[in-house]
């Protein structure tokens, strides 16, 4: 498990469940891997303000994010749908271990 917790945000338009649930997916993906994570859902127009109070890693989405996000945005539809899904699973692990300062 690495020690550093790394802090994500999930962020679905239709609300704070399935914004939740996409959260509470990557979470586990990560720890599958053993990275820890503190995931957070939100609505896109939280994003912004979350980013900016800083702490925020990195944030996958199935929608689009008002503002400047100077944290990676990662598309996080095929968590939802299965399609893709291998690959984009395989994008956050990446984004994860740089973040990390891990080899991907």
């Amino acid at each position: 498990m690495s020690k550093r917790v790394l802090n994500i945000l999930g962020v679905c338009g239709s609300g704070t469940v399935s914004s939740t649930l996409l959260a509470e997916k990557v979470k586990e993906i990560l720890e599958e891997h053993k990275i820890r994570v503190k995931a957070t859902g939100v609505m896109p127009q939280m994003v912004q303000e979350y980013v900016d109070r800083g702490g925020i890693d990195f944030v996958v989405t199935t929608s689009p994010i008002p503002g400047n996000i100077k944290v990676p945005v990662i598309k996080g539809v095929p968590l939802l749908t299965g399609f893709g899904e291998e690959e984009c699973i395989q994008e956050i692990l990446n984004v994860a271990r740089k973040i990390l300062g891990e080899d991907a």
